[in-house]
């Protein structure tokens, strides 16, 4: 046996490797023809059409359309094609171009040296450091062809060569070669909506394959389509800043009651921004005595805190009116946004409820002075069981007691207190530092001291909030640029307004069946919308059967009514005849909006038929429903208009396409008819721009996502990464991270594929 040299060795296996390979699949190669020479080199001859190959003579209009013509040759054959060298006259026009096969040449092995032989063997005595283990398809194929440019015949093939040192793909494989992966405007669309959607890139791509009929006939791998979102954030990154403020802008342009301002840096940088468009100020103006805001994290490459305004609407859903975005937590920031916030609403609001931050409680009582500060209950519930301790905190009991004078909201205030004190007394917390602290700050938290406010019950048992957050969280990525970011929100508020219309909708059209022969039952069916008449429907049942008249007192207009709910419960109903207004001690209707069973039962009692108007709130009735067309600043708004009036039609061709599909899919005549219809208008798009459409670089994907094309100028710069309590990694709970481990270990028994 032959002996040699390792590196050899290496050598003599990859020809021998290759040649196998070369034998085993020379029979697989369909449409070409192997040939072998006298000097028993292979050569595959490609095999199609005489008018889809090209002939030394062939002319051409144009460069480019030669090139399409060999661009499309080899996609049918089943080889790639890459530029080769260009030559040019002292004007800059081309006079020779060569398309060379893309496995022409060799790929030269970094890291090594050729030995002294020099016959493309490398030492292997260096050690290589290899960063990526990659394959080569370089086999030094000479395909090629030459384009030559004649004054008088225009670009011809100067010279061509046919043959191929190497089998050409097979047709499942030619899905995958360059020629057959190309995004164009339609793919780019489609992501850009997928990213809207908050839907990855590998999901994008597994619906696009279910809608083309499989993956070979998207046109470009998951890769590709990746590597084009990479290039984008690339593209853009400097310009992140200015593509938002020139979206927002044009919005502004389109429509003067769409509201936006933004703040910069010594350094040009985007310090701080927010925005309202006309649908959420016009909801402030009706829903907006009760705002809540807090400040979210992780939601744009930034790290700058999204802090959305949120507000109960007639059906008790969440709803927007405006959000920003800031870098940094401090009063500075949290005052600019409230004085914008001001600016942009006019009206303010009876209550702001929040977390217990500092800085939002100074910014708060400096911008609006006048308005009420509560703390949200739901944030400090959540705490006891970290602070207490884990006896304590696995004590039914205690947890029992506290809740039961904390919701409390019948009570007064020094009954509270004293409640309060004695508890703590009895299990010895009356020291203990943190409820020192909620002690103090009371009277920013506790139902008691809110029971002359209007409407204070409206965030009594949940955090609207963190609703809000962990809504917005379903849409919004921490990776996202701040266009994508944008497009994100868009994207959550629709589908907020989408329930919202929804639930009008169904004001409309339907009505809850009644449980009581009252009058006064059917006229607070037809005033209030469907989810208020079923807590209104609950009071007035309750009043008819599960409340008692124990006491009369007074005489003439105005009677006092003593009411029995249950053996420790009794409220007082001061009722006057002349007008029927009553109030009730229990003040249901200060705290929510709408009368208690207590009032429905005296009104039941004096056949009173209709709610009394002073009663019915209109926050929470039919009529404030948003329409399709509204009344604003002087201003008719359409409430469904796109501000991007090209987006629009984009929108409606796309409906028109589904809506024939839909029509043709059960018939395979009218599906070959339609298919014939598209193809038809294809090639006449095709003729029209003289080839195949090339985009240069991303400018499609840029207008689908930032809306329009790329900046020229930029005179506002993104932001760096933040860096705010909530934006790093943060210290978890014992609750947390008992609840994480319950999570993990309900995965762990479900499996995976459940």
């Amino acid at each position: 046996m032959w002996e040699f040299q390792p590196c050899v060795q290496y050598a003599y296996a990859f020809l021998i490797a290759r040649m196998w390979v070369e034998c085993v699949f020379s029979g697989v190669g369909e449409g070409c023809r192997l040939q072998i020479s006298p000097g028993s080199s292979k050569y595959w001859w490609p095999q199609c059409d005489d008018g889809s190959k090209p002939v030394i003579g062939q002319t051409f209009k144009t460069l480019t359309e030669g090139e399409e013509f060999y661009i499309k040759y080899a996609a049918l054959v089943g080889f790639d094609v890459r530029c080769g060298s260009l030559k040019k006259d002292r004007g800059g026009e081309v006079i020779l171009r060569h398309l060379l096969c893309n496995r022409e040449g060799y790929k030269s092995v970094s890291g090594g040296t050729p030995n002294a032989g020099g016959h493309g063997v490398y030492d292997d005595s260096r050690p290589v450091t290899q960063k990526r283990r990659r394959v080569s398809n370089r086999v030094g194929c000479k395909a090629r062809i030459v384009f030559k440019n004649d004054q008088t015949r225009g670009y011809w093939v100067f010279s061509f060569e046919e043959r191929h040192t190497h089998v050409l793909c097979t047709p499942l494989s030619r899905q995958f070669m360059k020629v057959n992966r190309k995004l164009d405007f339609g793919h780019q669309a489609f992501m850009a909506n997928c990213a809207k959607a908050n839907v990855g890139t590998s999901q994008g791509v597994r619906l696009l394959s279910e809608f083309v009929g499989g993956y070979e006939n998207v046109g470009a791998t998951s890769v590709d389509f990746q590597n084009s979102k990479r290039d984008l954030r690339a593209y853009i990154e400097g310009c992140d800043a200015q593509y938002l403020l020139d979206k927002l802008s044009r919005k502004n342009e389109k429509c003067a009651v769409f509201y936006y301002k933004h703040d910069i840096d010594e350094n040009d940088q985007l310090r701080r921004v927010f925005w309202a468009d006309p649908v959420a100020r016009r909801n402030h103006t009706v829903f907006g005595d009760i705002v809540s805001f807090d400040a979210t994290y992780s939601t744009n490459r930034y790290k700058m805190v999204f802090v959305p305004f949120t507000g109960v609407d007639n059906h008790k859903r969440c709803v927007t009116f405006g959000a920003a975005l800031i870098t940094k937590e401090d009063v500075a920031s949290y005052v600019w946004v409230l004085e914008t916030y001001k600016e942009a609403m006019g009206d303010a609001p009876s209550c702001f409820v929040t977390d217990q931050d500092p800085a939002m409680r100074i910014a708060l009582a400096e911008v609006y002075p006048t308005t009420r500060h509560r703390f949200c209950m739901w944030h400090i519930m959540m705490k006891v069981g970290e602070k207490v301790g884990p006896e304590l905190s696995k004590d039914g009991v205690f947890r029992g007691k506290l809740n039961a004078i904390v919701w409390d909201e019948i009570q007064q205030p020094d009954v509270f207190e004293t409640r309060w004190q004695a508890l703590l007394g009895e299990y010895g917390l009356l020291d203990h530092n943190w409820f020192t602290q909620l002690w103090e700050a009371r009277r920013y938290w506790i139902p008691a001291y809110f029971k002359d406010m209007i409407l204070s019950g409206l965030v009594r048992t949940t955090s609207r909030s963190e609703g809000e957050n962990s809504f917005f969280g379903r849409y919004l990525t921490h990776t996202s640029s701040l266009v994508e970011f944008y497009s994100h929100f868009e994207s959550a508020v629709d589908a907020q307004r989408q329930i919202h219309t929804m639930l009008n909708a169904v004001c409309e059209g339907h009505f809850a069946p009644t449980q009581t022969d009252l009058k006064m039952e059917r006229h607070a069916l037809a005033v209030y919308t469907v989810t208020i008449f079923r807590e209104v429907q609950a009071e007035i049942y309750a009043g008819c059967y599960s409340c008692g008249v124990v006491s009369v007192d007074g005489a003439g207009d105005v009677i006092n009514y003593g009411i029995k709910e249950s053996e420790n419960q009794q409220f007082q109903v001061h009722y006057n005849s002349s007008d029927s207004s009553a109030t009730c001690t229990c003040s249901l209707f200060q705290r929510l909006g709408w009368l208690c069973r207590h009032i429905f039962l005296v009104f039941k009692n004096n056949h009173v038929d209709n709610i009394p108007s002073r009663y019915i709130v209109d926050r929470w009735t039919r009529k404030v429903c948003l329409r399709a067309e509204f009344q604003y600043d002087g201003l008719t708004i359409q409430s469904n208009v796109n501000d991007d009036e090209s987006k629009t039609q984009e929108n409606k061709m796309w409906a028109e396409i589904f809506a024939c599909v839909g029509l043709a899919i059960t018939s395979s005549e009218r599906v070959e008819r339609l298919t014939q219809v598209i193809h038809q208008l294809k090639d006449s798009f095709v003729g029209e721009t003289n080839g195949p459409v090339h985009h240069t670089k991303n400018n499609p994907m840029i207008q689908s996502y930032c809306g329009s094309e790329p900046v020229l100028a930029v005179t506002v710069k993104p932001p760096n990464v933040a860096k705010n309590k909530g934006s790093g990694k943060r210290f978890k709970g014992k609750r947390e991270k008992a609840i994480e481990q319950s999570l993990k270990g309900t995965w762990n028994e479900l499996g995976p594929g459940t």
